[in-house]
């Protein structure tokens, strides 16, 4: 379990209460979602669980399984929305062969997803403080979420792609945002996450929205979590504009420079809303020239996409 002493600024430790759900506000947009992300680079495999609930207690899934270990076509599953029950929490959620058992602290949860073509099982153990928006100075901007939560950890567990099995150890991340959450704001953006081993955890999210830059994000390392400054991201793209590699250079608030370094392996597409895909890509990543993993979510205008992809390269 961790510890908030290795928080650098006391005022970011976040309620445990916020791992559970929430009262969602009676707006257009409100929602409630949890992701979780898991790369194998060993294995050139990277896969995710995603789960939300709407302000009027409708709630999906959906997973991907993706990478050259898994070949050319994903294995993907969206199961639609349809209501819940007002009492079903986040530490007991089902929904058909997807469940989710978080403990409520920001500790400990264990995911299954049963597919006929796969299954993901995994235990998932926390090692820094979740990272907070909210508590962030620079706050959360509304149309993201009323709060946005961010948080790595050990993952432990199996994937089983037809008869073949895979046991793996690891690192993952976890995000829970909650409330507004309106897509078209973003104008472009990369959100990425990366773990060496249990003793570095970054995640930074730079986005363009309402004519704007913004940086927000956290650094664990050295037995320090502070949050992110200022981030130089440079992405290298193919002709059809999925990533291939990246850099990025940061500075958080206790003034410490990390540099981040991947190769991607693999490349999916994921469209919250039919005006915006976000391109995830798993990779195997350097932290400070450490060996480690790294997952970069680059978001575009989906006419803007297809506009580059049939007229580009330039």
């Amino acid at each position: 379990m961790y510890s908030n002493s290795v928080l650098a600024e006391p005022e970011m430790v976040v309620d445990p209460v916020h791992d559970g759900r929430h009262i969602l506000p009676k707006v257009a947009h409100g929602r409630e979602s949890i992701p979780y992300i898991v790369v194998l680079p060993e294995h050139q495999i990277a896969f995710f669980t995603y789960t939300w609930v709407s302000a009027a207690g409708e709630a999906g899934a959906a997973l991907a399984v993706f990478g050259p270990g898994v070949g050319d076509t994903p294995i993907q599953q969206r199961l639609a929305d349809r209501p819940v029950p007002a009492d079903m929490g986040f530490d007991d959620w089902q929904i058909e062969g997807f469940s989710m058992k978080q403990d409520l602290q920001f500790g400990k949860a264990h995911l299954r997803w049963e597919t006929p073509e796969a299954t993901v099982e995994f235990d998932y153990d926390s090692f820094h403080p979740p990272y907070s928006y909210g508590n962030d100075p620079r706050g959360c901007p509304a149309y993201c979420a009323t709060d946005r939560i961010e948080q790595a950890g050990k993952v432990k567990g199996t994937l089983r792609l037809g008869d073949k099995t895979i046991e793996f150890e690891g690192t993952g991340h976890r995000d829970h945002s909650w409330g507004t959450r309106d897509w078209i704001p973003f104008q472009q953006y990369e959100w990425f996450v990366g773990q060496v081993g249990t003793e570095t955890s970054v995640h930074f999210w730079r986005f363009n929205a309402l004519g704007k830059e913004h940086i927000r994000g956290y650094v664990f390392k050295e037995g320090l979590m502070s949050r992110v400054e200022t981030v130089k991201v440079d992405v290298t793209y193919d002709d059809q504009y999925w990533q291939t590699s990246y850099t990025a250079d940061i500075v958080d608030a206790a003034g410490r420079a990390t540099r981040v370094e991947t190769q991607v392996f693999g490349c999916y597409t994921l469209i919250p809303h039919p005006e915006l895909s976000l391109n995830e890509s798993g990779g195997a990543a350097t932290v400070d020239g450490k060996a480690g993993v790294g997952w970069m979510e680059c978001a575009w205008p989906t006419s803007y996409l297809a506009h580059i992809r049939a007229n580009g390269p330039y």
